[in-house]
């Protein structure tokens, strides 16, 4: 069967004053001319405002013109409320949502009509990120002014255990709003979909599986109305509902972050299985973790001991196992995307200090290697915003002299190294276009014009552009954030330098970023591949037929390379403090990664191995990608009956 996921947690609501709201007479919001009350800030229980997506404004229209009776000066104003990004978790807005969506009646539809082909679709709806709860808590609790008395002088490491009880009554609010659902027929199942979940423990943000399972628990009992005993014990009626329909634990992993991993392992171990498609599959595969268990060692009263037992007794309300699934396996975040200290919380209102690098990733700083600088620039920054993506790129690729075909920088790189075999040849041309040799041999007989003077310092800002451009090559790590430099810098350069530019000078300045943005690929995935290689090199060498050799296999009868594979321990260091530095945890080891492999082909493999991981959700923008995905799949292999991906 196939299963489709959708994600509660997020929505674009108005922002309305009390006073607006007796103005229109609509308390109830359904109901208004200028104002969308159904979707105001404010009307579910535990509506926390992320940011605010429109500031409002107050426009003035004039009236009918065609009216001889009216004054031809009065203005009628009209205002446009501000609308705000919202995180809720509320049973009534899961409800709601759930009731109202096109989906869901769709899948209601086609469950009631016998006839229907797409009876075999599960339709899982995920709470998402339901760590904001835990952000909203502490930014609404800080000590400020209007800081309630109970919690003025609270520090966050005391405002922090609240928080996450907060967090955790929120999200058995979601539950009991799901487990409704299912019995409704509107859904088959649910989950979370969390960041929070792949964060280490001391982080402010960070969730707990184990949080997870006890809002389930605790949602069950809730809509059960405390019927707990054992499925076997029970009558036969009702038998669908007699465990959570928890169903899956959706959280980030990639070769780089891989606390999420060591997480899903984590979930498989407690369960005694990794693979399971429902409750109605056979008996797990190793026995469940014996964790919970009374110990004379535990403190009765620690807070992990009461729900680790808890847990342990709510076995038979827990599903047989749960599918975990893994998010963004091609984008590493440094420290989550959350910032860039353990402890810093991500504000709800003000997201500007998450791109912020640490200082340590300055250029100034002798004890980490240049390879992980962070300087401001075009594309030289990683951060939250701009996060490393586990690709190889497609560009042009061939000698000079021939017609160039599309080729991926990996393979590029093995047969024509570092440089695009274009890039210099177009640099060197661009450059002498733009050398303006008329206007200075002029300038030598004659005073210039000031059109001749304008167009001197013009090509002159353009060449020094260009060397920048050329001279940072080597330190471009986001090619995201090249392009952000490119639009909010280089073109409004460019267009504020010249009034206009001639046909000819127009195709050459785009002949040299079209190079340039290849050249910035290539830079951009050998920088990646290299962090993920840490030490492992792999020495190039020239097979009989005299082609490029990497040693990793033959080819066509040629020998490999005796060797070719070793390891660097100066490399091994320096991209650990990398490692560090990005906070991707305790560094393990490079990758023995082939040359021949994309990254992001090998980068799937890894996470579509690992026995924890169920699934793997990948963003595909063009058919391609998702075919590149498919076929990454397939190589993973399969390696007992019953493991899909």
């Amino acid at each position: 069967g196939v299963t489709v996921s959708m994600r509660l947690g997020y929505r674009a609501a108005v922002c309305v004053s009390e006073e607006e709201k007796n103005e229109e007479g609509d308390t109830e919001g359904d109901g208004g001319t200028n104002l969308d009350y159904r979707e105001r800030e404010g009307k579910y229980p535990g509506d926390a405002r992320v940011s605010l997506l429109y500031a409002g404004s107050e426009e003035r229209k004039s009236d009918d013109e065609d009216d001889e009776d009216d004054n031809m000066n009065s203005k009628q104003s009209k205002s446009r409320p501000p609308v705000a990004l919202v995180h809720n978790l509320s049973k009534e807005y899961v409800l709601h949502s759930l009731k109202t969506s096109p989906l869901v009646q769709r899948y209601k539809l086609d469950n009631n009509n016998k006839n229907a082909t797409t009876k075999n679709v599960r339709l899982i709806s995920l709470a998402h990120n339901p760590e904001t709860q835990i952000a909203a808590y502490l930014i609404s609790n800080a000590t400020t002014q209007t800081t309630p008395e109970k919690n003025k002088g609270k520090d966050a490491a005391l405002l922090s255990p609240e928080a996450r009880e907060y967090m955790k009554k929120s999200l058995t609010s979601a539950f009991v709003g799901y487990e409704q659902a299912v019995r409704k027929g509107f859904i088959d199942g649910y989950g979370v979909c969390s960041n929070g979940l792949s964060l280490p423990e001391g982080h402010d943000m960070a969730m707990s599986w184990r949080d997870v399972l006890e809002c389930a628990v605790d949602a069950f009992v809730e809509v059960k109305g405390g019927d707990i005993r054992p499925q076997e014990k029970q009558e036969n009626h009702d038998q669908q509902y007699q465990r959570s329909s928890l169903k899956v634990i959706r959280l980030p992993g990639n070769v780089l972050e891989t606390r999420g991993l060591d997480v899903s392992k984590e979930i498989c171990s407690f369960f005694g299985s990794c693979h399971e498609d429902d409750d109605n599959a056979n008996e797990p595969s190793s026995p469940p973790s014996e964790e919970g268990l009374h110990s004379i060692t535990d403190d009765p009263d620690d807070y992990h001991a009461k729900q680790r037992r808890k847990l342990r007794k709510s076995r038979n309300i827990l599903p047989k196992s749960i599918q975990v699934h893994v998010t963004r396996p091609l984008t590493a975040y440094p420290f989550g995307g959350t910032g860039i200290e353990s402890n810093s919380s991500p504000g709800l209102s003000d997201n500007s200090g998450l791109s912020a690098p640490p200082l340590y990733l300055k250029k100034n700083n002798s004890d980490v290697d240049d390879n992980v600088t962070n300087k401001d620039g075009g594309g030289s920054s990683i951060d939250a915003t701009h996060p490393i993506r586990i690709l190889d790129y497609r560009i042009e690729s061939g000698p000079l002299g021939r017609e160039p075909t599309m080729a991926w920088t990996n393979h590029h790189y093995a047969s024509h190294g570092l440089r695009p075999s274009s890039y210099q040849p177009i640099l060197n041309a661009v450059l002498s276009h733009f050398d303006a040799e008329s206007i200075l041999e002029a300038s030598r007989t004659r005073e210039l014009t000031v059109e001749e003077r304008e167009t001197l310092d013009g090509c002159k800002l353009l060449r020094d552009m260009i060397h920048d451009l050329d001279a940072s090559l080597d330190d471009m790590r986001s090619f995201a954030a090249h392009e952000e430099y490119l639009m909010n810098v280089a073109v409004p350069l460019i267009y504020g330098s010249f009034e206009g530019l001639d046909e000819e000078s127009a195709g050459m300045l785009q002949l040299f970023f079209r190079a340039h943005g290849m050249a910035v690929r290539m830079v951009v995935a050998r920088w990646t591949r290299e962090l993920l290689l840490g030490g492992w090199k792999r020495r190039v060498g020239v097979d009989e037929k005299g082609r490029a050799d990497t040693g990793d296999r033959e080819k066509d009868g040629g020998a490999a390379v005796d060797d070719a594979v070793t390891k660097d321990k100066d490399q091994e260091k320096k991209i650990a403090k990398i490692w560090k530095a990005y906070g991707f945890g305790d560094y393990r080891g490079g990758y023995d990664i082939p040359e021949d492999f994309t990254l992001q082909d090998f980068a799937l493999r890894q996470i579509l191995e690992e026995e924890a991981v169920r699934g793997v959700v990948v963003g595909c923008s063009s058919p391609e990608h998702a075919l590149e995905a498919m076929r990454a799949a397939d190589a993973s292999g399969v390696d007992n009956g019953n493991k899909k991906k």
